[in-house]
């Protein structure tokens, strides 16, 4: 009888164990396989490491569109937004632990700051690669941080449909916000990725109609909303991918100040340390301001080799009119005697 039920209370703890041991490793197996997913969409949007990409970005909620051109070498930017009627332009250039801002294309001055410091965050500079991965893109967020496997916990995964396409879910559920990530296989694109959480509702997605612009979406639409009943639009944009060029690699002085045309004595304040710390001379920074660019001044000197040369040509000139006269006269004077 003792044995009896010894072995039911086995059968009892056997069948009440082994569903949580399976719901745990299917729960561990579902976890690994979306972290590996992620892991592949990072791995196809970091294929490339120099190249040109431009594109248009129109905010609704500034009812602004603007035209960027994007240089991209090894973790070097050099950023361009196209002057419009009712946008003034804007020039950076991101070189890893700081980065040069110039505001508009009229500016007469240049800021040199750090990535995370507050006057950086307008220079809207940030890794082209992150297009279709988050709403707010910047130069201190990467593509690792977008697809949260580093940051955040409790993936899942499952398949499932988007647009008639079956498609990865991966999934995150951590605290209060819940995160979805719709990606195709084998090509590893993000089609959509959602946030859902008590003050912030977001939705991005990404089509890829031209393979000449792959790893990149043809086109992005992201839209966010704040707010207890995410009744505020804090963000509502539509990115659109007008060119893509891989390259081997950019001149050198295309990630310089140089690259920026910046006009004569145009000022280089540094905030790490608050101050100027020069004067742009039309080729490199000097202490204090010039009166003429380096540009000017060889234009000049030029002008003055040039007009040296036509003085030396109009004395030739005229000393061999000279010489012909004297000539002309003594051949005259000749002929007179002969007669």
């Amino acid at each position: 009888m003792a044995n009896r039920f010894y072995f039911w209370k086995i059968q009892l703890f056997v069948s009440l164990a082994l569903p949580i041991v399976l719901c745990s490793s299917l729960s561990v197996a579902s976890e690994a396989e979306a972290l590996n997913l992620l892991k592949a969409v990072e791995n196809e949007r970091m294929k490339y490491e120099c190249f040109r990409i431009c594109y248009t970005e129109h905010r609704e909620e500034e009812n602004k569109t603007v035209e960027q051109i994007v240089d991209f070498d090894h973790g070097k930017i050099r950023k361009e937004h196209l002057k419009t009627d009712r946008f003034g332009g804007m020039k950076s250039i991101f070189l890893g632990d700081f980065l040069y801002s110039m505001t508009s294309y009229d500016a007469k001055s240049v800021d040199l700051v750090t990535p995370k410091s507050v006057h950086a965050y307008g220079a809207d500079i940030y890794d082209p690669r992150m297009l279709g991965l988050t709403v707010v893109m910047n130069q201190a967020t990467s593509v690792t941080d977008c697809l949260l496997y580093t940051r955040r916990n409790n993936f899942s995964t499952q398949m499932t449909e988007l647009n008639g396409k079956k498609v990865h879910l991966v999934v995150c559920d951590d605290g209060d916000d819940h995160w979805e990530f719709f990606i195709e296989e084998p090509s590893f694109r993000l089609l959509r990725k959602t946030l859902e959480s008590p003050y912030i509702d977001m939705q991005i997605d990404s089509e890829y109609l031209n393979p000449k612009f792959y790893p990149f979406p043809s086109q992005v639409k992201a839209i966010r909303k704040e707010g207890k009943e995410h009744k505020t639009i804090r963000f509502n944009r539509t990115i659109t991918v007008t060119n893509f060029e891989v390259k081997k690699s950019f001149p050198p002085e295309m990630f310089t100040l140089a690259s920026l045309n910046l006009p004569l004595n145009a000022t280089v304040t540094d905030y790490r340390i608050n101050r100027t710390i020069g004067y742009w001379d039309g080729e490199k920074l000097v202490d204090d301001p010039v009166r003429i660019s380096v540009q000017e001044r060889q234009e000049i000197e030029e002008m003055l080799q040039q007009r040296q040369q036509h003085n030396q040509i109009v004395r030739y000139i005229m000393g061999t009119i000279g010489v012909l006269l004297i000539v002309f006269a003594v051949v005259l004077m000749i002929r007179k005697r002969v007669r």
